[in-house]
């Protein structure tokens, strides 16, 4: 590596990428034509720099992922030839390489085309930097359309908008599960009906009638099931469970190990522990555990998987669908998915689903029903979670498996919408005031850099985000207002700009 290569950071390099500050007409190290549709997404977890990237090389489109480094032999160094989470790289892009650089490989044994950005800079390196310098600038610098305007806007007005606009997020958080239930409902008639044409009737091509519909019409009994409820509910606490880094793994874990099937299998509760460490491939080997009671329980986890794995139908996944770095150990998969297991048992042992309707229909002061709703959490897991993140190396400090702003979360995000959905399909305007209570009442959740945004450049003093429906509410005005310039549809932008 020369001197200019090992001063350069790979997060400029990321940004050449991005911005693409190439010349037009690319090729891979090998003479290839090469054509960039989609630089992709950039990732910020472990895993590849860019995710569904879209690329041509010699006429041939891929769409996959894009790994940055400075020199080819940075991949070798950084074992990604060892690491399953890169198999779905389609391009190696370098700033340099030398003539005995070694090929790209991928785990699976596949050889990846390589692009040496050196090559095809549009700019000099410093030019390129100072333009990066100013990108950086105006992203740091971002601003709401009416930041300089919006104190025209008065209190009443604001806090009467932002109240719609809580109720709005709700509502796109209420449609997804909608859609989710009505999906697994289907599905129940699907597997319930089998379309039948009268024996003997001879079918003529083109006819409507003879293709049945795959929207079935649902009916109120349909969509009564308690069980579609609770895989819908489990679902949704479950990718809460993921938090931002391991939602799609957890997601995929519920739709596999669903509800339905645990009951139908008779697995033991006891059992649940090995069910969804081994179909989340999260299982190690005891040879490569230090930690002698470690050992003993994951022995023990693996010879129950042993006997439950000839009876499981569904998908498994790897261990490098889970994500353990950035994340902080408190949001490790494994101590999740212990989680999980413990709330498995309260949906099988306890109603879990039921439980929580009644307190929403209770009608009881504010914080009794937030309290209620926050102890139906209160789970228990194998006491070797009491004082593990993972399966190797004991901490000293009990550990919670569930903690307050993560119940926070799942309560928001999933209980409440679920059960708005629940009073709307059964018009039960008890259930719905009492989700409604809860949600104007929760206290606020901690900001996060949208929140800290709108505070700064909209609310400026006038109003705190005292509670999670005004947070919310912020949220919601941001993303699908401001970023959107969508200001002719905002009533504050209505004011401002009549």
């Amino acid at each position: 590596m020369n001197r200019r290569t090992h001063h350069i950071h790979e997060r400029f390099l990321r940004h050449i990428w991005s911005k693409q500050y190439l010349t037009a007409a690319l090729s891979t190290s090998d003479g290839k034509s090469l054509i960039v549709f989609d630089v992709g997404r950039l990732n910020s977890d472990g895993g590849p720099d860019f995710r569904d990237a879209k690329i041509k090389i010699n006429g041939v489109t891929y769409s996959g992922d894009v790994e940055i480094h400075r020199t080819v032999l940075e991949w070798l160094q950084h074992q990604h030839q060892e690491d399953p989470r890169y198999n779905k790289v389609i391009l190696h892009v370098v700033l340099e390489s030398a003539a005995n650089d070694p090929p790209t490989i991928a785990h699976s044994g596949r050889q990846i085309p390589l692009l040496v950005l050196g090559r095809f800079l549009s700019e000099s390196i410093q030019i390129i930097w100072q333009k990066a310098i100013l990108d950086e600038r105006a992203k740091n610098s971002e601003t709401i359309p009416c930041f300089q305007q919006n104190l025209l806007v008065t209190p009443v007005m604001l806090d009467r908008w932002l109240a719609k606009l809580a109720l709005e997020r709700m509502e796109l958080k209420l449609r997804r599960f909608e859609e989710r239930l009505k999906q697994l409902a289907r599905d129940q008639r699907h597997t319930l009906h089998e379309w039948r044409r009268p024996y003997g009737a001879i079918p003529r091509e083109g006819e409507h009638d003879e293709i049945p519909s795959t929207l079935l019409e649902l009916t109120p009994k349909d969509l009564s099931q308690k069980e579609l409820w609770e895989q819908v509910l489990y679902e949704g606490m479950m990718e809460g469970l993921g938090y931002s880094k391991n939602r799609e793994p957890f997601i995929r874990m519920a739709r596999n190990v669903t509800l339905k099937e645990l009951v139908k299998c008779h697995i033991a509760l006891d059992d649940l522990d090995a069910m969804l460490f081994g179909v989340a491939g999260l299982l190690p080997n005891t040879s490569d555990i230090q930690e002698r009671s470690a050992r003993a329980y994951v022995r023990d986890l693996r010879k129950r998987w042993k006997r439950l794995r000839p009876n499981y139908r569904g998908e498994l996944l790897h261990r490098a669908d889970w994500q353990f770095f950035p994340t902080r150990p408190p949001n490790f998969p494994t101590i999740r998915l212990a989680a999980a297991s413990a709330l498995i048992k309260l949906f099988l042992e306890k109603d879990f689903f039921l439980r929580f309707i009644q307190i929403l229909k209770s009608n009881g002061a504010e914080n009794d029903m937030e309290q209620n709703l926050t102890t139906l959490f209160g789970i228990e897991t194998h006491e070797f979670w009491n004082h593990h993140y993972h399966f190797d190396g004991a901490v000293s400090k009990r550990v919670r498996v569930l903690g307050g702003s993560r119940i926070r979360e799942i309560i928001i995000n999933t209980v409440l919408p679920v059960g708005m959905l629940y009073a709307r399909i059964f018009k039960d305007t008890a259930v719905r005031q009492g989700a409604l209570q809860i949600y104007r009442s929760l206290p606020a959740a901690e900001n996060n850099s949208i929140t800290r945004l709108m505070e700064k450049q909209l609310l400026k003093g006038r109003m705190p985000l005292m509670n999670v429906s005004r947070q919310q509410a912020v949220i919601q005005l941001y993303q699908y207002y401001c970023t959107e310039n969508r200001c002719p549809d905002c009533e504050l932008g209505a004011v401002i700009r009549p």
